[in-house]
């Protein structure tokens, strides 16, 4: 048991891959993040399949589909398995811990946010030993946990990141050293609000000028026209410019918080054997296609990070291309602890690549989404997604892009007859592969 690597999975909220460190046109600080890539490889072409928080958050816990799982919006609950991720790590003789947001076990609709309650110890858990669930966790500041034992969620003072890391921190420092640890981390920001990130990292940005992704329309880049200053403060409104900036503001906050998780690996002695994990749930537009914050195929809304660093293990400084669905997480990391992937487990499982540095991933990445109150998955759009290609459509209008030749996405095929066929293909394919509750009817 002893030569499985611990694993820290440290998953944030609606940070999407384009805003990264290092990617093209990116200008957010984040030095910790990016030790992180040179330390392991960065998987460029990592795709939220239903790119809303509990719908992805769902799949990454189960390895099922919405469909599978019944969780298809915010307000879903997804119920106890004996396949989930923690119970996996649990029976494979890991040491489980959970703190932080949770999003899968609704909270009280009187609470602002509240998106968790508590969760007594039992099968709830999900196999997670230990699990601290903050709640109103949109609030970045002052937010609800609840203490062991008790359902009355107790008010915290300061920025909940930093807070959910002291409390992983404590985690590890009094972790049981006979067997290896399994702790998961789910820290809040950079989802909006955005403007109440930490002042010093605000500051960073304040004076700025930020490139802009080439398919934001001009009156938003330009200033001309206001966006709400985010999602739950939709009564301010400010340039794209300043919401950018308060957005790279929140990463590098969750990037000094990564910063003191790696350094207290350092110290312990940790990081030879320790599988590091950083993601996101899914995206945010930010402007794009005139559009904000996610649910969106486009891949400012889909395209996530994904950083796996294991140090002898797991390449260094690379950027690898293959593609992966946040459904093929879940049995690729499994695999790479060397437990059993659960049978029924609906993604693929990479972990023999990614530790031979190969690039074939999986073929194709599945997207869906649906209206927030139709639990019966019939309408919405669904879609698929290639090295290549990005088609979707809502059962009426079709939207078809090469995304090499046009990785912005501006550019819409499917209705060039030159594409017919093609159009043709991968419309049968993603027909063929869905689901059959989760078809368009």
């Amino acid at each position: 048991m002893t030569d499985r690597p611990n694993v820290l999975f440290v998953l944030s909220d609606q940070h999407r891959f384009c805003s990264m460190p290092g990617v093209d046109g990116s200008e957010v600080l984040a030095p910790n993040l990016a030790r992180l890539q040179r330390a392991g490889t960065s998987f460029v072409n990592c795709y939220s399949n239903y790119p809303v928080c509990a719908p992805a958050r769902g799949m990454l816990i189960s390895g099922q589909w919405p469909s599978d799982t019944g969780v298809f919006n915010n307000l879903s609950e997804l119920e106890p398995s004996e396949s989930s991720l923690g119970e996996v790590f649990a029976t494979g003789g890991y040491q489980t811990c959970y703190i932080g947001k949770w999003h899968l076990h609704a909270g009280p609709a009187e609470t602002i946010d509240g998106n968790d309650r508590y969760i007594p110890s039992g099968p709830g858990r999900h196999g997670f030993e230990r699990m601290s669930v903050w709640t109103e966790t949109n609030r970045h500041w002052d937010s609800l946990r609840y203490e062991e034992g008790s359902e009355t969620a107790v008010r915290t003072r300061g920025y909940n990141a930093t807070l959910m890391t002291d409390e992983a921190l404590e985690s590890l420092r009094n972790r049981d050293r006979d067997r290896p640890f399994f702790l998961f981390l789910s820290l809040n920001p950079p989802h909006p609000p955005l403007d109440d990130a930490p002042e010093d990292y605000l500051n960073l940005y304040s004076n700025c000028s930020f490139s802009l992704r080439e398919n934001v329309p001009e009156a938003l880049a330009t200033g001309q026209q206001l966006v709400p200053a985010g999602a739950h403060r939709n009564e301010v409104t400010m340039t794209l410019q300043e919401q950018l900036g308060q957005y790279y503001g929140h990463i590098s906050a969750i990037d000094a918080e990564i910063g003191r998780l790696l350094a207290a690996l350092e110290e312990m002695d940790g990081l030879g054997n320790t599988l590091i994990v950083y993601s996101s749930d899914h995206g945010d537009m930010l402007g794009s296609h005139g559009l904000l914050r996610k649910g969106v195929f486009y891949r400012e809304s889909a395209q996530v990070p994904l950083v796996l660093s294991w140090p002898g293990r797991i390449d260094a400084g690379q950027e690898n291309e293959m593609l992966l669905g946040m459904i093929d997480v879940y049995p690729t990391l499994i695999g790479l602890c060397g437990l059993r992937v659960p049978r029924g487990a609906r993604g693929e499982d990479h972990s023999a690549g990614v530790l031979r540095g190969d690039s074939v991933g999986s073929r194709y990445v599945l997207h869906f989404s649906t209206n927030q109150t139709d639990p019966e998955f019939r309408a919405g759009r669904r879609g698929l997604r290639t090295l290549r290609h990005l088609y979707f459509t809502d059962g009426n209008e079709e939207r078809l892009f090469d995304t090499i030749d046009d990785p912005f996405e501006m550019r819409n095929l499917a209705g060039d007859e030159d594409y017919a066929d093609l159009r043709a293909m991968l419309a049968a394919c993603l027909q063929r592969n869905l689901p059959a509750e989760m078809a368009i009817r």
